[in-house]
């Protein structure tokens, strides 16, 4: 059984996922001999009887969290989306769990500014392909306003979302259903209702994902994830800037010759430039 964990110290909040799951991407192990509970303030898990992941965790307005994942021992079907709202002690205001009787999972989400949440990841309970992009608005208290798909017959799914500026909302993640590759990064721009305002997709011949987007100072969009169609060799961070219509007006990769580089996070910073983060199998 995998529980969601919940860690809060004064500079920093975890969610930690499937051990299995964070080594297959070649996180580090948390080792032993690392006490990471010597300087919380709490930690707290929550779960059933089954498996319970976490992939995603902020402070809200009101001093609390929000933490979204996906669950097995809750809901309608093999797997669901697990919302849960604690207070500013880890204490559980209301869980919610989203999804039909296939596999539907989180991956990205924020509070919006009218307090609710935006909720993005996949679904295969729903939808036109095998599995396709879920985006789920809710109130304050976790309850849909409304839900929406995207995608084609094949798979499509999202890992980060963020409101716009003008109340809507932008998604990336990876697509295996349009574009020009196997798979090829997807990024979607929805109006406040969650309806298509446009749609595009990034990459090659080869396999192309996003991690991370945020809208930028110029009203445009930064894209984080990595390439194998481009770049150096294996797989390399692929950046890149889109206009406010997600047209492109550059694209980077870096990387080495070897191994696989894989950007998981991207933010603009105070002096117009970009920050990113992510791993490296390169020797």
């Amino acid at each position: 059984m995998k529980r969601v964990i919940l860690v809060i110290s004064g500079s920093f909040a975890l969610c930690f996922w499937s051990k299995v799951f964070a080594e297959s991407f070649g996180y580090p192990r948390l080792y032993p001999s690392h006490n990471l509970l010597s300087s919380t303030s709490f930690a707290k898990t929550y779960g059933g009887t089954d498996s319970d992941w976490a992939f995603s965790v902020q402070q809200t307005s009101d001093g609390g969290y929000i933490v979204a994942g996906l669950t097995s021992s809750f809901g309608a079907g093999s797997w669901d989306i697990f919302l849960i709202k604690t207070d500013a002690n880890g204490n559980i205001r209301w869980a919610k769990t989203y999804g039909g009787t296939g596999w539907d999972e989180a991956y990205s989400f924020q509070q919006t500014s009218d307090g609710g949440y935006i909720v993005a990841g996949l679904t295969s309970s729903f939808g036109a392909g095998w599995d396709d992009i879920f985006l789920i608005k809710t109130d304050s208290n976790g309850n849909v306003q409304w839900a929406k798909t995207f995608g084609g017959i094949d798979s499509d799914m999202a890992y980060s979302v963020q409101q716009t500026s003008d109340g809507g909302y932008i998604v990336a993640g990876r697509t295996n259903s349009f574009g020009a590759g196997s798979w090829d990064i997807f990024l979607i721009k929805t109006d406040s209702n969650g309806n298509v305002q446009w749609a595009k997709t990034f990459g090659g011949t080869n396999i192309d994902y996003a991690f991370s987007v945020q809208q930028t100072s110029d009203g445009g969009y930064i894209v984080a994830g990595y390439t194998f169609s481009f770049g150096a060799g294996g797989g390399d961070f692929f950046l890149i800037k889109t206009d406010a219509n997600g047209n492109v007006i550059w694209a980077q990769t870096y990387g080495g010759t070897s191994g696989d580089d894989v950007a998981l996070s991207v933010q603009q910073t105070s002096d117009g430039g970009y920050i990113v983060a992510g791993l490296t199998a390169d020797t």
